[in-house]
C-alpha cells in the first residue's frame, strides 16, 4: 500500500463536520502528512506505508521508508507542547496508530514491538466499526499521545 492509498482511505473515515487536511512539505521540513479536527480535537498523522518484513525479528522500518531526523525532530517538538499526534502506519497486512512521542524508535522495532505501542491495531481489511474506534481516538478529549 502506498502513503497515497492510505490517505484515501483515511480520508473515509471523517464526516463533514470535521476538518481534514492532507499538508504538502511547504509547512517545514518533518512536518506530518496530515491534519486534522475531529470533534473538536485538533492533532496531526504521519502515514507509512511499508512492507512487512518476512522475518519477525527485522525492524519494520529497516529500509522500508523510516521517519527523517526531520520527523522525529518535529515530534519531539510537537510533543514537548503537549500536542496530539499519531504515526499512521498502513503495511500490507494491518493498520496501526502508534502516538508520534514514540516517533524516536519507530524505526528500530519489528512489527510485534509497534502493534504493542499502537493505541489503534487492525488487520487488513479493517471492517467500518474498527475505523470508527480509530476516529473516536482521533476525537477523544483525552491527549494520549504526549508524555508528561
Amino acid at each position: 500500500m502506498s502513503e497515497s492509498n492510505a490517505w484515501a482511505s483515511l480520508k473515509k473515515i471523517f464526516s463533514t463536520k470535521d476538518r481534514v487536511n492532507r499538508v504538502e512539505n511547504v509547512a517545514g521540513t518533518g512536518t506530518p502528512d496530515v491534519n486534522y479536527c475531529v470533534k473538536g480535537v485538533e492533532g496531526w498523522i504521519e502515514l507509512k506505508a511499508p512492507k512487512e518484513p518476512q522475518r519477525l525479528t527485522t525492524p519494520l522500518f529497516g529500509s522500508n521508508h523510516p521517519l527523517t531526523q526531520d520527523q522525529k525532530n518535529w515530534w519531539l517538538k510537537h510533543n514537548r507542547a503537549r500536542g496530539r499526534g499519531y504515526i499512521l502506519i498502513a503495511t500490507n497486512l494491518r493498520w496501526m496508530a502508534v502516538p508520534g512521542r514514540h516517533a524516536d524508535v519507530v524505526n528500530d522495532m519489528t512489527v510485534d514491538d509497534l502493534k504493542i505501542l499502537a493505541d489503534w491495531h487492525q488487520l487488513k481489511p479493517v471492517r467500518k466499526e474498527k475505523w470508527k474506534q480509530l476516529y473516536n481516538i482521533l476525537g477523544s478529549k483525552q491527549n494520549r499521545t504526549h508524555t508528561n
